[in-house]
């Protein structure tokens, strides 16, 4: 009798299979699940094709979740009623503030709506911690310290070694807060240097203080006390309320089941990963599927809904087409010509309502920058609005690109400013003779070898450079001056090379309001007339896919002339091209740069 039964299934395989098909009604998300998400790292702004990537996710690793696509799928989960819950590991050891501001709001938004808790080993540094606070509680291993010592910027002079080495330096900055140069040319910071990189670490501090000190109800001051004695252990971190539990993973996930409603656990009672557990789902799984009674998609061919295209701008700005350098695993640059014809492209689309250009970028070459200026200020004037959107850096050619924008949104801590311009060369003549090496020329005119490291400036050639500088800073602060409403003269209050903080420079009128990208797009939507709350499709251009690498564009002209690449790609572009314009040194460069960038 008992082997006829053996057939029958069990209870928790009745509960598996029941919870697979409410999965399955719920589009892939089970009701009631909590999500995961991993932030030992800061997600990356953008990722081009990248054949590594690929791989490792055909092995099941993936590439990691862009920051919009974090924070888009926090705010989604917030008002979805499948989602109950949200844990993550925060660990971040070093980002840049701007992007952890970013990821801070929409977790602060989902923790203002449902259960949140972050859990870490150990909480590395002062931003760690910083995003940590926005969960509804924060847990720590026994072991772990909470690294919240405030903010140090560090830089490095190369002028005594380079003198000894036998290599000159010879550079020429408008603006005295134009600090790029001066790794080359100092022994140690300027007063200037030096006042404009203590002015910038002052504001991160009270920016991350005053979000702390909201989160866990703590006074700014008590706040600096213990960042004087951080890193702080586990005692000193949950009598000064900044951590509320002392517990290791399985404890957290079960606190974040009960925190969600569920019967039958909490620490110290019950299985967090048993079966009969609530449902968790990755983030990234999560982002990935459909929201409830969402339509099918539209038809090729049909008319899409009015899109806001949004350009994305990473890396050190060339000119040309940019992309990897040297190969698919190097960094990765912005070029003139890529994001000029993307911004064509969007201008010239009639489905496209709004530009918004995403800008992650220090800054880089000053014709390549004036390119991308340029087709911004065309976009506004075919009547397609443009607002500016700021990453973790948007400075010198970076803000360049920027200032024409209808309006420009910054987070609190993006690095930004930075009007001046810096040029020059490094001359190793002395170097090459130490070494025994010869070095000779032969020209046809008297400036043909100027920017030659064998030797210095002539008199003339020096006063060139220094005309160019002159040139290239007058027409940056006019630009600014017009893309602003400002006057030269208020311009050069707050240019002069200066780095100023998101927050800094909302106060100083070259940036219009503080946010991130989800707030550019809402601000590009009211420009183009449209709702904010309205939902519009996103096309995110210039293109990065293996099929973009594999048929380029048969042409510049921004609208595609042929039936089979409009239908293939409204925008193609060739990724992973070798650049050798990527491994110019300063040496005979012109660039608007911000420096090192320092967190």
């Amino acid at each position: 009798m008992f082997s006829l039964l053996s057939g029958v299934p069990g209870v928790d395989e009745v509960r598996a299979f029941v919870r697979k098909v409410d999965t399955a009604r719920h589009q892939g998300v089970a009701n009631g699940c909590i999500l995961e998400l991993d932030l030992q790292n800061a997600p990356p702004e953008s990722a081009g094709f990248d054949p590594v990537a690929v791989l490792s996710g055909i092995v099941g690793s993936g590439r990691p979740m862009l920051l919009r696509d974090v924070v888009a799928a926090l705010h989604r989960a917030a008002e979805d009623p499948r989602v109950a819950g949200l844990i993550a590991r925060v660990q971040i050891d070093a980002a840049p503030p701007g992007p952890v501001q970013e990821l801070r709001e929409a977790i602060a938004a989902f923790t203002a709506a449902k259960p949140s808790l972050a859990w870490a080993e150990t909480y590395p540094g002062t931003l760690s911690y910083y995003l940590a606070s926005a969960f509804g509680e924060v847990w720590m291993q026994p072991s772990g310290t909470v690294g919240l010592i405030g903010f140090a910027t560090n830089a490095l002079f190369l002028r005594d070694a380079l003198d000894k080495a036998g290599v000159e330096a010879q550079f020429v900055a408008r603006g005295e807060y134009k600090s790029a140069a001066n790794l080359f040319t100092q022994d140690g910071y300027t007063e200037a240097h030096r006042e404009a990189d203590t002015a910038l670490v002052e504001s991160l501090r009270t920016q991350v203080w005053d979000a702390v000190a909201s989160s866990r109800g703590i006074e700014r001051a008590e706040l600096d006390a213990l960042a004087d004695r951080a890193p702080l252990l586990r005692n000193d971190a949950v009598s000064a309320n900044l951590v509320d539990r002392i517990g290791f993973r399985d404890e957290a996930y079960a606190r974040i089941a009960e925190m969600t409603g569920a019967e039958g656990i909490s620490p110290g009672q019950g299985d967090a990963d048993a079966d009969d557990a609530p449902p968790r789902l990755y983030l990234a799984r999560y982002a990935r599927t459909d929201r409830p009674g969402m339509p099918a998609p539209s038809l090729p061919g049909r008319k899409s809904a009015r899109k806001v295209a949004v350009v994305n701008l990473a890396g050190p700005i060339v000119s040309g087409r940019g992309g990897r350098q040297v190969s698919p695993l190097g960094s990765s640059a912005a070029g003139g010509d890529t994001i000029a014809a993307a911004l064509r492209q969007a201008a010239a689309d009639d489905e496209v309502a709004a530009i918004v250009l995403r800008v992650d970028s220090p800054g880089g070459s000053v014709t390549g920058s004036e390119t991308i200026w340029r087709e911004v200020v065309r976009a506004r004037e075919s009547g397609t609005p443009v607002v500016a959107s700021m990453g973790a850096v948007a400075a010198s050619g970076g803000y360049y690109v920027s200032m024409a924008a209808d309006k420009i949104v910054a987070n609190a801590g993006t690095i930004t400013g930075s009007i001046g311009v810096v040029t020059g060369k490094l001359v190793a003549r002395d170097l090459k003779e130490k070494l025994g090496v010869g070095s000779d020329s032969v020209r046809t005119n008297a400036n043909a070898d100027a920017w030659s490291v064998n030797a210095p400036f002539t008199e003339e050639q020096r006063a060139q450079v220094e005309a160019e500088a002159d040139l290239f800073y007058q027409d940056f602060v006019r630009r600014v001056a017009d893309g602003r409403a400002m006057t030269v003269e208020q311009v050069e209050q707050v240019a002069r090379g200066r780095v100023w903080t998101g927050a800094d420079a909302l106060e100083r009128g070259l940036v219009d309001e503080l946010g991130g990208l989800r707030i550019a797009i809402r601000r590009a939507k009211a420009l183009a007339g449209i709702d904010e709350d309205t939902k519009v499709e996103i096309e995110n251009l210039p293109g990065t896919s293996l099929r973009d690498m594999l048929r380029p564009k048969p042409s510049s002209q921004p609208a595609a002339a042929s039936l089979s690449t409009a239908v293939g790609s409204v925008v193609m572009r060739t990724v992973g091209e070798a650049l050798d314009q990527t491994q110019r040194s300063l040496s005979g460069a012109n660039v608007l740069w911000l420096g090192d960038n320092r967190f």
